[in-house]
């Protein structure tokens, strides 16, 4: 099998091994057609993700088709289509004992951990699986783990119809959590400084949109909601400095899902949490939204391919990583075929 890999920080090289073995009952070994390219496999490239231990083949976003499978293997047969959920979780400790396998003790994500799916086969359990169907291409398929991010934080937030969302940050993951939150009936505004990046939004179906490279966002906000502020607001671009406005735009009673990891200082006025009796949630990876997305998806109520930047041969794959860290492909998510 093809097989590329980050041996260090700055460091890549392909590979050529023997394909790997089904050796359990519950395992399935998946020839991997598209992976997606994501920030925090550009981070163990520039040696940013504390996590990753070298060599490592990274790819946590994951789509193929099973090859073979394990004699205890019930719910899948050889030709299925299947997207990967790639957080694994140990299923006994106390954190996946109340639901909350996202975020269990002993979590590990494939790609991170453990080596993903930038290689051409790779053995997955049964239960990291799930089928989608055959009719859904590839290049859309590998989009089911992104979007499981932002189900998870609508999810979180408990975003519902009539809400009134405003997502900090027009990214792919912005957008992606602006368009789950369309669907289940939101108006949405999102926030960035880029204005390339707000005009795609409003492409992929925002409603309004906030330039805060010359714009007050709390005087924005309070305009476009008539002084009440936004029932939620969604913080994908994770600016520790910027936390306080993010309490100051919330309507009472709003609810607050925060997608960062830095561990940077913020300060912040509690009395704007208890006098608007503020709900604050953590959102991570995703908790049971595989099968909702895929739903989605082949129910045709999202069109997640504008968010597709470009797909790749496997053998571009290096410069991707390379272009990717340097800032050098713009707005989308970028993808690798390995069929290519």
């Amino acid at each position: 099998m093809k097989i590329f890999q980050v041996t260090e920080p700055f460091k890549v090289e392909f590979l050529e091994k023997s394909d790997p073995a089904v050796t359990a009952d519950d395992e399935m070994l998946i020839s991997v057609k598209r992976v997606g390219v994501c920030g925090s496999d550009v981070h163990i490239y520039s040696g940013h993700n504390p996590f990753a231990v070298y060599p490592r083949i990274i790819g946590h976003e994951i789509a193929g088709i099973v090859e073979k499978i394990g004699s205890g293997v019930k719910g899948f047969s050889v030709g299925d289509h299947v997207v990967l959920n790639p957080a694994v979780n140990c299923g006994v400790c106390d954190a996946c004992k109340r639901g909350h396998v996202n975020t269990c003790s002993k979590l590990e994500v494939l790609g991170v951990h453990r080596d993903g799916g930038f290689c051409s086969k790779c053995v997955v359990k049964e239960s990291w699986a799930y089928k989608i169907n055959a009719d859904i291409d590839w290049d859309t398929a590998v989009l089911v783990e992104p979007f499981s991010i932002g189900a998870n934080v609508n999810s979180r937030v408990g975003t519902r119809e009539g809400d009134r969302v405003l997502v900090i940050g027009a990214g792919v993951i912005g957008s992606i959590a602006m368009m789950v939150a369309k669907l289940l009936g939101a108006t949405v505004t999102m926030v960035d400084i880029q204005e390339s990046n707000l005009e795609k939004a409003m492409e992929l179906g925002a409603d309004y949109t906030i330039n805060t490279s010359d714009n007050d966002l709390y005087a924005a906000a309070m305009e476009l909601t008539g002084g009440d502020g936004y029932t939620v607001v969604i913080d994908a671009a994770c600016i520790p400095g910027m936390f306080m406005q993010l309490l100051e735009v919330a309507a009472i009673g709003g609810r607050i899902g925060v997608l960062g990891f830095s561990k940077e200082m913020t300060e912040i006025h509690q009395f704007e949490i208890t006098r608007k009796e503020l709900t604050l949630a953590g959102s991570r990876l995703s908790n049971n939204q595989f099968a909702k997305v895929v739903a989605w998806f082949e129910e045709g109520k999202l069109r997640p391919e504008g968010v597709i930047n470009k797909v790749y041969r496997f053998a571009q794959a290096a410069e991707v990583i390379e272009k990717q860290y340097a800032g050098d492909l713009g707005f989308g998510k970028n993808i690798i075929a390995l069929d290519l």
